[in-house]
């Protein structure tokens, strides 16, 4: 969204990401300005998530939302990859052909909830140069992170304050990655801190 008043909309989700009052107030102003897709997704899917944390997760109303959640998610679906490209421009890259075609590369590396991404995947380094970004413009609540030992201690030094916060981070790597996580518990309290195998 290009609207100069939308930055202000995203600090307050990002802000309080646990406050669904801003992502519907956010989803007004996506109607009222042109975006009435957006919006539709953003109430669908804070809808699902209240649904599921009341335990009607498994009711009609949550598979009728499921329904309108995948017109949205579904494989041919071409709104994540855009909102993707908008939100993760960093992680999420548009590449034009000579022919006119575009294809946009990375959507699949983001996890959308509650209307906004909320989880991301991608190489630790891409993270080291891009996380601070994504972080400012996405609620983001946890991130997995291949080739980590890619990385020196000093870059995990610069590092560990991108995951500040996260409810989860999870290296996706080897055995190595048990050492790394031992060095980043400490650091990151109350981040719950997975290693798997990628």
């Amino acid at each position: 969204m290009e609207h100069p008043d939308w930055p202000a909309f995203v600090a307050a989700i990002v802000a309080d990401p646990d406050d669904d009052t801003a992502r519907l107030v956010a989803a007004d102003f996506l109607e009222e300005n042109g975006d009435p897709d957006r919006a539709a997704f953003i109430r669908i899917q804070v809808q699902l998530a209240r649904l599921d944390a009341s335990g009607g997760g498994k009711s009609l109303e949550a598979d009728d939302l499921r329904k309108k959640e995948r017109a949205f998610l579904g494989a041919w679906a071409v709104y994540p990859s855009l909102w993707a490209a908008a939100e993760c421009p960093e992680l999420v890259r548009m590449t034009s052909w000579g022919d006119g075609r575009e294809t946009i590369q990375g959507a699949h590396r983001l996890v959308w909830r509650r209307g906004f991404v909320d989880k991301v995947t991608c190489p630790a380094e891409e993270w080291l140069h891009h996380g601070h970004a994504v972080r400012k413009r996405n609620p983001i609540r946890g991130v997995v992170l291949t080739g980590c030992y890619q990385l020196t201690r000093d870059d995990w030094y610069v590092l560990a304050p991108t995951l500040t916060g996260l409810h989860d981070l999870t290296l996706a790597g080897g055995d190595q990655d048990e050492a790394l996580a031992a060095w980043l518990r400490p650091r990151l309290p109350g981040v719950v801190i997975d290693v798997v195998p990628f």
